[in-house]
């Protein structure tokens, strides 16, 4: 019986890994065509196996193809011989294979796990080259780590106990990782199982500021204690204090329309025409603008006078029409600005200091007074305190 060839491969001790490491042992690779090559990904498969997180290197250094002799397997090995092999080398957890070349210039490894009599077979094709002939070149120990992990479907897992500590050991949370959910904390208790290796967990809390802890996880598991800081509770909005500064300010747009009103009332009494067309008349012949409406250009009815009447009676219109708008934004505003400023300073806050500010409010008055005649126009903000 005539077995493929693999040559002798670094001498490798057992590593000891982590607590609880699942211990696997690389038989070494064989090959008909690609021998260094074989030998290589044995080397780079026992590199991984001591860089990889939750697992180790049984370190006991089989040649497959001695093994098998030894076992009575046949060459091309029989996945069915695979018990054989275990019961050879007295263990129960190894990887074994083959290597070959495969056209245009590749290599095709043909890897199987045996777990305790279950089989998972993995091919990998990867260029051939000098780095398929290096067992520490970085390209080939991740080509061997990717199809450890396709072996084993991921680094093996381990329970991480997560204790709540501090104001929230009795709160219920959630865990993140990366933003992701991962697990729950129930009255500050929680356990979550997360693969083989470092990982950073977020505990959220409500009423708490999130918090964060690194975690080494091994098969064996790990724990994690976080103490979450209590957030200060929230100001609630104050909106009283807010609504009367709204209310001020609107007030004073109507203030501010009715004064610019009463400013254009005074400039219509000051017009030119108007003025010319009052001066025609005694003081006390009465209301200039009840003559105008009526038509009347001077008090003999002279025809050489200019006719602007009816020019003074729009004006006159105008007037009145702005007269009764000023009114109303000055009740509007002066209505807004009174109650904002009384809701201001009768403002209790939102807490203790507010309960004071309000003892210091209680008699408060205030009041907008607003004066226009036809030649002054003022605003007055009259307070009581």
């Amino acid at each position: 019986m005539s077995l493929s060839l693999t040559p002798a491969a670094t001498a490798w001790a057992a590593a000891p890994g982590s607590p609880g490491a699942v211990e696997i042992e690389v038989l070494s690779f064989t090959s008909n065509d690609a021998v260094d090559e074989a030998a290589a990904l044995t080397d780079a498969f026992k590199h991984a196996l001591i860089g990889a997180p939750g697992v180790a290197d049984h370190g006991k250094g089989h040649a497959l193809e001695a093994v098998a002799l030894t076992a009575g397997c046949d060459d091309p090995m029989a996945a069915s011989c695979a018990p054989k092999l275990a019961s050879e080398i007295k263990y129960d957890k190894f990887i074994y294979g083959t290597v070959k070349k495969t056209p245009p210039n590749k290599l095709t490894a043909t890897l199987i796990y045996y777990n305790n009599g279950q089989l998972k077979t993995v091919a990998k094709t990867y260029d051939a080259g000098p780095v398929a002939k290096d067992g520490t070149s970085p390209e080939l120990k991740k080509i061997a780590l990717d199809a450890l992990w396709s072996l084993l479907g991921g680094a093996p897992k381990g329970k991480v106990e997560v204790t709540v500590t501090g104001p929230a050991a009795n709160e219920d949370g959630a865990l993140f990782e990366g933003g992701q959910p991962v697990g729950t904390v129930t009255q500050g208790k929680g356990a979550v199982d997360l693969p083989s290796g470092p990982h950073t967990l977020e505990l959220r809390v409500k009423g708490f500021a999130s918090t964060t802890g690194d975690v080494e996880v091994t098969p064996a598991g790990a724990t994690l204690q976080l103490a979450p800081v209590r957030l200060a509770p929230a100001k609630p909005i104050d909106w009283q204090l807010y609504g009367g500064i709204a209310a001020v300010g609107v007030g004073l747009v109507f203030v501010g329309l009715g004064v610019s009103s009463s400013l254009s009332v005074k400039d219509a009494q000051n017009n030119e025409t108007f003025t010319n067309y009052r001066h025609r008349w005694p003081s006390s012949e009465g209301d200039t603008c009840a003559r105008a409406r009526e038509g009347k250009e001077s008090p003999t009815n002279d025809p050489t006078v200019p006719k602007i009447a009816a020019e003074v009676a729009s004006l006159c219109d105008d007037v009145a029409s702005k007269q009764r708008a000023q009114w109303i934004y000055y009740g509007l505003g002066g209505a807004l600005v009174a109650g904002g400023a009384i809701l201001i300073f009768t403002d209790k806050g939102t807490g203790k200091e507010g309960d004071k500010a309000a003892d210091k409010t209680a008699g408060v008055r205030v009041e907008l007074r607003p004066v226009v005649t036809p030649s002054f126009s003022s605003l007055s903000l009259v307070g009581q305190f």
